[in-house]
């Protein structure tokens, strides 16, 4: 009868951590890149986050600390863990908010302005450019193994922030405000050539007015500046590649520094 009753015990708490994890993985399948794009069915989306849940599960080398004496404190070590996926998603979701917001500013200089698309993820008009560098930007993090860093960092979570460990300082969301600013950084650095070229060919364009005044340059202009945006778009992909990949890795590096403040505040 007691070996019963400690198995009954063994089985609850069992289940009691693959459903902490599910929620955390459900956190991250809701924000991550390439996990949480709305065009997946959402049956495959659940499948992976139960399939996912159940080898962190059978392969944490400690146990979970899912101390929960009432309901109250079950609820809150939940929404401990659904705020934690929440994170660990944001901050990749950050390299792709910058590759949009990229977009926009060069399609506005390109004359795109108006030329929009609907973006799911986003639930918002976005850029065709935009949208296009995002659909790149979905291809070369797959080919950079982006999926599975975000996977190893997902892993890694649990042996530097396990559960029952968060606790939120102010330092640290002041952490978490600057890299949502970074969104600003990355999207400078992936235009950054194209706003040059553009910048160049508006000076010309310009120069050509005042010579030749009786030339219409904003009826010859605008294909060319679309010409030469589009050259220097497919010219600058290995930039654009490399780019991704250096703040991929800047960014799982921020992400350990910001799990491991959290797990010791």
């Amino acid at each position: 009868m007691k070996a019963l009753f400690e198995f009954v015990n063994y089985g609850a708490d069992k289940i009691q951590s693959l459903l902490l994890i599910i929620l955390r993985t459900s956190g991250l399948f809701i924000l991550a890149p390439v996990f949480g794009e709305k065009g997946l069915p959402k049956l495959i989306r659940v499948g992976l986050v139960v399939m996912l849940s159940l080898v962190l599960l059978s392969a944490l080398t400690f146990p979970p600390r899912p101390v929960s004496d009432s309901f109250w404190q079950l609820g809150g070590l939940a929404m401990q863990e659904l705020l934690i996926g929440f994170i660990i998603g944001l901050l990749f979701r950050l390299l792709f908010m910058g590759v949009v917001t990229a977009g926009g500013i060069v399609g506005y200089q390109l004359g795109f302005a108006m030329v929009t698309v609907f973006d799911k993820n986003l639930a918002t008009q976005v850029s065709v450019l935009g949208r296009l560098w995002y659909m790149l930007a979905i291809l070369i993090f797959l080919g950079i193994d982006g999926h599975h860093l975000v996977i190893s960092a997902f892993a890694d979570s649990y042996a530097l922030l396990p559960p029952g460990a968060f606790s939120a300082g102010a330092e640290y969301g002041d952490l978490i405000i600057k890299l949502t600013a970074f969104v600003f950084v990355i999207a400078l650095k992936v235009a950054a050539p194209m706003m040059i070229a553009l910048f160049l060919t508006d000076i010309s364009l310009g120069t050509i007015a005042k010579t030749m005044p009786t030339m219409n340059v904003f009826f010859v202009g605008f294909p060319i500046k679309i010409t030469v945006g589009l050259i220097v778009m497919a010219l600058s992909l290995p930039v654009f590649a490399f780019v991704l990949e250096k703040t991929t890795g800047y960014l799982d590096e921020q992400l350990r520094v910001l799990l491991i403040g959290l797990g010791k505040v």
